[in-house]
């Protein structure tokens, strides 16, 4: 059993493997499954922001609301689409600014506070170091956006085949210091920081307050109880830290499309038994 007191009600359903439901599906899945705080994935079909005005984001805020759900972070999509605040090609990262600008302004419409987002990458071939002040420059011109709107931004750390920028908790935070904003901070997902070695006592140790937000799911991106990572340990780490916020299960792997719901039933079953509940 767990030590200290981690209640279920700060764990957050999310729709990133929900892509062949309707959003409509996933937001009632939520209800019945008593999941009273989602974070939102901004990808297509559900609310990809090139293809929605705030009007009907204002739309889809109301459908939320009227179920009794909370939206407690954005998270645009910005893995599979064509999106690197951190590319060297002038028009690829104007494009990635307009569209977390507009990002920014989805989360506000929707009522969060939170907005995520990831440092991009720079090619392998050249100095790593220009990619990461593309990235910086570009996460200060957002913050300036986001203390507008009074949004928060979390940066995301990356495994290393994804961005060769920030995939640990010491560039995360070195990022933040550069950034030098209040509105950037960091969420932390189990997967990254698995594969950087790392523990929730190293980001704690690293990022202190800093640290907003958690992506808490087992290995690869599966539900709890199908992976490897030690799902008690997290939880008493977390415990120990008196982590204030959200948890949200970010199951995103693909042999889960076709029954998105029983992965979801099973996790939380996983982290009821592991906190004694």
């Amino acid at each position: 059993m767990v030590m200290g007191t981690i209640p279920l009600t700060r764990l957050a359903g999310m729709n990133e493997h929900f892509p062949l439901y309707s959003l409509d599906y996933f937001l009632d899945a939520m209800v019945e499954l008593e999941i009273e705080h989602i974070e939102l994935w901004g990808g297509s079909p559900h609310l990809y922001v090139e293809d929605v005005t705030l009007r009907q984001i204002g739309g889809i805020r109301k459908e939320i609301e009227r179920r009794g759900l909370n939206v407690i972070c954005f998270t645009p999509e910005q893995c599979v689409y064509p999106v690197n605040i951190a590319a060297r090609e002038k028009d690829i990262r104007e494009r990635s600014l307009r569209y977390f600008t507009k990002a920014l302004e989805a989360a506000a419409e929707l009522g969060t506070d939170l907005l995520q987002i990831v440092p991009g990458w720079g090619y392998r071939s050249e100095p790593v170091g220009e990619a990461w002040e593309r990235s910086r420059d570009s996460l200060q011109q957002l913050s300036r956006k986001a203390e507008e709107l009074g949004v928060t931004m979390v940066l995301e750390q990356l495994e290393p085949f994804e961005s060769n920028l920030v995939t640990n908790t010491e560039t995360q935070a070195r990022m933040l210091r550069e950034v030098g904003s209040d509105r950037l901070k960091a969420v932390v997902d189990t997967c990254p920081m698995h594969a950087a070695g790392e523990t929730f006592d190293d980001c704690f140790q690293a990022l202190g307050n800093d640290l907003r937000h958690i992506h808490f799911i087992d290995s690869d991106h599966l539900t709890w109880g199908d992976g490897q990572l030690p799902l008690r340990d997290y939880l008493n780490q977390l415990s120990k830290h008196g982590y204030p916020g959200y948890l949200t299960l970010e199951i995103c792997a693909e042999r889960y499309l076709l029954d998105p719901v029983g992965p979801l039933k099973k996790g939380l079953q996983a982290v009821r038994e592991a906190l004694g509940q």
